[in-house]
């Protein structure tokens, strides 16, 4: 994985002071309005706010300001975006690191090629009264995951095997990922469960008594990646480095702009929007989920070496995968074309 930005605080430290337009125009524009590059995109789940650089991108017009025509389509877990991208139906696709990893172990033709959600994803949420505050607390009880064998189920043997905690010591119930999954917490019948930030900041604004911790305290990993397939990476590597640039510039505009519903109405316009039916539209998840994007912002999408040698080992340690010979799980080129 010798591409990887090693450095990064030196790297945002050369960047700070350039105004967006500057930082963009590394990448060539691939053409005018009637000549637009045709590009899939397949998000991991549905039309979640969560996944605004990329519906956003497209209804304000800056993908076409980049070149590209992009389709946005509703993903169904990290299975199909792998699926799709390996199979040519889509060209990038947005899944969990640990995800990238395993699928990469069962066939490395994908790969990669940016961090989008670079640090605490997921959390560990259970009440006030039992609180479950580190992996031991975890022993002889149930746990919440989201899918049978998905990124929360990986994670937890990530972090019992970070402590040393057989995988059998701690039994599992698929809860989903919503704030609903508290319920059978406060019912006895889960200690815990494992869901994203998003269901922690709906629980926390709900005011329901939970105690809730990041698991990267423990497996560190990395976060959300963009991905491809290895020869797709060759053949259309200028339409994926836009793709970044458009998608780089769309977080700085919905990061300045104030008035976050002209982003959510722009959406929702086009997109069956999975939260448009909470009393705000959806405003208060945009406008907790955009802070968690300002890292990936600033540092451009860079990823580090660190995230993938801890969340390797302890994905062998844990036994979700064996010993790889090839670990070039990330591609630092498209990047480096997007931003050069």
């Amino acid at each position: 994985m010798s591409k990887l930005i090693m450095n990064r605080r030196s790297f945002v430290a050369g960047m700070q002071g350039l105004a967006l337009g500057t930082a963009l125009t590394g990448l060539p524009r691939l053409g005018n309005a009637q000549d637009l590059k045709d590009v899939t995109y397949l998000t991991p789940f549905g039309y979640l706010i969560n996944f605004a650089a990329t519906m956003y991108g497209d209804t304000s017009g800056i993908f076409a300001k980049h070149g590209l025509n992009v389709t946005v389509e509703g993903g169904r877990g990290s299975s199909m975006a792998v699926q799709q991208v390996t199979a040519g139906r889509a060209l990038v696709s947005r899944t969990g690191g640990t995800d990238l990893i395993k699928a990469y172990a069962a066939d490395p033709s994908v790969v990669a090629i940016a961090e989008i959600y670079e640090r605490d994803l997921f959390y560990v949420i259970s009440a006030e009264d039992g609180a479950i505050n580190s992996p031991e607390d975890m022993e002889g009880k149930t746990i919440g995951i989201v899918s049978p064998s998905g990124a929360t189920e990986n994670i937890l043997d990530m972090m019992l095997a970070a402590k040393d905690i057989p995988s059998d010591a701690v039994s599992r119930e698929v809860v989903g990922n919503a704030p609903a999954a508290f319920e059978l917490v406060k019912q006895g019948r889960i200690s815990a469960f494992i869901a994203t930030s998003d269901t922690d900041f709906q629980l926390r604004q709900a005011g329901e008594p939970i105690v809730s911790w990041s698991t990267d305290d423990v497996a560190l990993c990395p976060g959300q990646v963009y991905m491809t397939s290895k020869a797709q990476l060759e053949e259309s590597k200028e339409e994926l480095a836009a793709f970044l640039s458009g998608v780089q510039e769309c977080l700085g505009v919905m990061l300045e702009t104030e008035d976050k519903m002209e982003i959510i109405n722009s959406m929702g316009a086009k997109y069956d929007l999975a939260e448009k039916g909470r009393p705000d539209g959806g405003l208060a998840v945009l406008e907790f989920g955009l802070p968690n994007y300002q890292r990936a912002y600033d540092e451009q999408m860079a990823s580090e070496q660190e995230s993938w040698d801890s969340a390797y080992n302890l994905m062998v340690k844990a036994g979700l995968i064996e010993e790889l010979e090839d670990r070039n799980f990330f591609d630092d080129s498209v990047r480096q074309l997007a931003f050069s």
